[in-house]
């Protein structure tokens, strides 16, 4: 069965399940192909091992990727997220798809890590989430505790400066369809950011006072001593081949060159091993 068989029987599964819409179906749809097709080829590229391995996803959200990786043979996996909505989705969905797993309520920036969690895992990831964490120092300490000597940490997302790195598509505004509006001054840019929910809104203002960039990550992980085993850049993501159809497209070459990878690179990605 193809890749993308695989993704489309996942996601059949689920059609008939009581408490599971279609725009969850969606959701874990591009996030299971997401990773089928590009994270579990990656890192089983890198040498990253899954089978009897224990996994874990901080904003796993529905559980698709989370789902991907237990499907190479897991022994354990833990799905973690702040969202009660989120946990309660995932819940019903990896039980009607017979994958054994965890998930609970869990903030990794601001909570203590349960002992039962503490060198637990040989493998966790972050997706799209470290760019929301306030303390990106702090939460990857605290990421650092779930892991075991050896295990393998892996990070993506979306550089503050990069077109969309505001996230201010979120805000489903006319100005929020704009590339670089974070380059703005706060006279400008809070009143472009004035209309929408507003939980979008308090999240478009905190990310600018977070501001993730390739910079202020590469500092964090130095600081905390966790090994660089792969940096990748891209400037069409993997995930639009999900969404939109396109194909990823790198730009490894602007690692090297300051400024021109902060706006460059739609996507930073991490494979980081604790030593």
């Amino acid at each position: 069965m193809s890749q993308t068989a695989t993704e489309l029987a996942r996601v059949k599964q689920l059609e008939p399940v009581a408490g599971i819409t279609a725009n969850d179906r969606y959701y874990f749809g591009y996030q299971y192909g997401l990773g089928t097709s590009y994270i579990v080829p990656y890192l089983r590229s890198k040498g990253v091992p899954f089978a009897g391995k224990s996994l874990c996803e901080i904003g796993c959200g529905e559980g698709g990727v989370l789902a991907a990786l237990a499907d190479e043979g897991a022994s354990y996996s833990l799905g973690i997220d702040i969202r009660q909505e989120a946990i309660d989705r995932a819940k019903i969905i990896f039980n009607a798809l017979d994958i054994p797993s965890d998930f609970k309520i869990h903030d990794v920036t601001n909570e203590a890590t349960p002992p039962e969690w503490r060198e637990k895992f040989d493998f966790v990831t972050l997706r799209d989430v470290m760019e929301h964490l306030d303390d990106t120092v702090g939460s990857l300490r605290n990421v650092m505790e779930f892991m075991r000597p050896g295990a393998y940490l892996y990070v993506v997302f979306p550089p503050y400066y990069s077109p969309y790195g505001g996230h201010q598509h979120a805000l489903n505004n006319l100005w929020g369809k704009l590339p670089f509006i974070q380059f703005l001054p706060d006279a400008l840019f809070k009143p472009l950011i004035s209309s929408g929910r507003s939980l979008d809104i308090d999240e478009v203002t905190r990310l600018r006072d977070i501001r993730l960039t390739i910079d202020k990550f590469r500092d964090a992980v130095s600081t905390v001593g966790l090994q660089l085993v792969d940096e990748e850049l891209f400037f069409l993501r993997p995930v639009f081949k999900l969404k939109f159809g396109l194909p990823a497209l790198k730009v490894n070459a602007l690692k090297h060159v300051p400024f021109l990878r902060e706006v460059g690179a739609l996507e930073a990605s991490y494979l980081l091993r604790k030593v």
